[in-house]
């Protein structure tokens, strides 16, 4: 890539193009070349190129819906994003294995874990600055979701990369569709249900300081007057921290393109459903069971680690503690709802030097997870297939010390 140092202008000049684009301060110069556009359109010779521009130019239209709603957090952001999108939509539409070259489907809802994780920005995560796990509760039934974040302490699990005085956190939902290729106007489209009464929603907690931190915050979102026709979409989270400056009258400015923002959850169709057969997908819930049977009741979650800047596929990394056990009582299980029965799936965990590492089914996706549970015994949860989620299980065991003429 060539840059301009001297001269500050932009345009075209012969067959140079100056132009600036976002995250380079200098101007960027590019050389115009490259075939002729009619010659691209008609040639015989960019037959198969043209396949891969038709599926391109889809990819590009559902990366502006996905890019829309995330608009209440994407001012967050600190680098242009948008060719990252793309590539990801890409991967999901190279999933399809019934299309043909140039008409194959971008289904996300089918393959949401490949979008989940996605960071808006490049110089600072936002797992790098709340360093501790944010659970949440997503639910396609209701298109709603609630986001539980612990209690932030400066410089323990809250680390803000720069002075600001104020901050606090969003919570953005929104639908996106699936794209299909119309064999009639020869281009990608949403549903038809799909109309400009479909946005984005957005949720933010108080302005907090930031050299204190701030207490245990649950925050919820829902979508109202937007329902779907069917499971051609996605339901995606994204949850952002925002920073801004105390003004006259406690009056809070917004500080752009200084926060962090980042895709913490993509909810997609059930699997086994049809695009006209909707079906609520359920949230994993997880309780701790003490020796005795009295069950510990724990929040039902999910939650998200750390992913590098652009996409990729990212896992949950979930934290539930149980009640201290009695010596004889140090076990702990986590129960599926009363409705289910998943006696048969029940798996034994492996024993390895670390802990154990128990498979865990749940409502959506395809791959195994694991449970670290060093003392757990088994672990069933929800019902369905496997799903790339972490869950980590704590059982702290406390042995009393014998007594005087004990044995020990």
């Amino acid at each position: 890539m060539a840059f301009l140092e001297e001269l500050n202008i932009t345009g075209s000049l012969g067959n140079l193009s100056f132009y600036k684009m976002r995250g380079v301060d200098k101007i960027v110069v590019r050389q115009k070349g490259g075939a002729p556009k009619e010659y691209v359109k008609n040639s015989p010779t960019f037959k198969v190129p043209r396949l891969y521009m038709s599926e391109f130019g889809g990819c590009s239209k559902m990366g502006k819906e996905v890019r829309f709603m995330m608009h209440p957090v994407r001012v967050l952001s600190d680098y242009n994003f948008s060719g990252f999108i793309n590539k990801a939509l890409k991967i999901v539409q190279k999933q399809d294995g019934v299309g043909e070259l140039g008409q194959r489907a971008i289904m996300l809802s089918k393959h949401p874990d490949l979008l989940a994780g996605f960071q808006l920005n490049k110089n600072t995560m936002f797992d790098s600055v709340l360093r501790t796990p944010i659970t949440y509760v997503l639910d396609r039934k209701t298109l709603s979701a609630r986001v539980n974040i612990p209690a932030l302490l400066r410089d323990i699990n809250f680390h803000p990369n720069n002075r600001h005085a104020r901050f606090c956190i969003d919570v953005s939902l929104g639908i996106v569709p699936d794209f299909t290729f119309d064999p009639g106007e020869r281009a990608y489209k949403p549903s038809a249900w799909y109309t400009g009464m479909f946005a984005p929603q957005s949720v933010s907690s108080p302005w907090f300081p930031a050299l204190k931190g701030s207490p245990a915050t649950s925050l919820e979102i829902a979508l109202t007057d937007q329902v779907p026709a069917d499971d051609s979409y996605s339901l995606m989270l994204t949850v952002g921290v925002r920073y801004g400056s105390p003004m006259e009258d406690d009056v809070v400015k917004d500080v752009k393109r200084a926060g962090v923002a980042k895709v913490i959850a993509v909810a997609g169709r059930p699997e086994g459903g049809s695009l006209n057969d909707k079906q609520p997908v359920k949230v994993t819930t997880v309780e701790a069971v003490r020796g005795d049977g009295e069950k510990q009741p724990t929040v039902s979650v999910r939650s998200v680690t750390a992913c590098t800047y652009g996409w990729r596929s990212a896992s949950a990394n979930q934290l539930v503690e149980s009640a201290a056990c009695s010596e004889d009582q140090a076990k702990a299980e986590a129960l599926l709802p009363p409705e289910n029965n998943m006696a048969n799936d029940i798996q034994a965990p492996r024993q390895p030097e670390t802990g154990a590492r128990v498979g865990v089914p749940t409502s959506r996706g395809s791959a195994t997870t694991g449970i670290d549970a060093p003392n757990a015994r088994t672990a069933v949860v929800g019902q369905g297939s496997f799903v790339e989620i972490d869950l980590s299980l704590r059982v702290q065991q406390h042995h009393d010390a014998p007594g005087d003429g004990e044995d020990g």
